[in-house]
């Protein structure tokens, strides 16, 4: 086993760390809302900075969005909303499965993704 001057050790602990924060950062959010709804108010205030609360409607898709696209390709609007998912592509960019042209317009860098796993026995 390579010795890995305890790197892999610290990088899993922030990510661990992160998760903590992210955790903590949405209870916060959720009191301040909470508290801003209590006072009747869309500011709030610290000690070096105020808090501006703002109510927003947010759209939830249904989780089959078959019927949403066909009625958006209906009305002639899928041009318009839909996008490029580049999350797909690249993967077939990698494989060669799209045509020369489309490849010859990207280009290629090294990155490294990172994942752990416990230590069997």
């Amino acid at each position: 086993m390579s010795n890995d001057n305890g790197l892999v050790d610290e990088y899993e602990k922030l990510e661990a760390q992160k998760k903590e924060i992210e955790t903590k950062e949405t209870e916060l959010k959720n009191r301040i809302v909470a508290l801003a709804q209590e006072k009747n108010t869309g500011v709030l205030f610290g000690n070096h900075k105020k808090c501006f609360i703002k109510e927003y409607e947010k759209i939830i898709f249904p989780e089959d969005k078959t019927k949403i696209v066909e009625l958006i390709k209906k009305n002639g609007l899928y041009e318009r909303f839909s996008s490029l998912n580049y999350l797909k592509l690249s993967p077939a960019i990698v494989k060669q499965e799209v045509s020369k042209e489309i490849i010859e317009l990207t280009r290629k860098e090294k990155a490294f993704r990172l994942s752990f796993r416990e230590i069997e026995g």
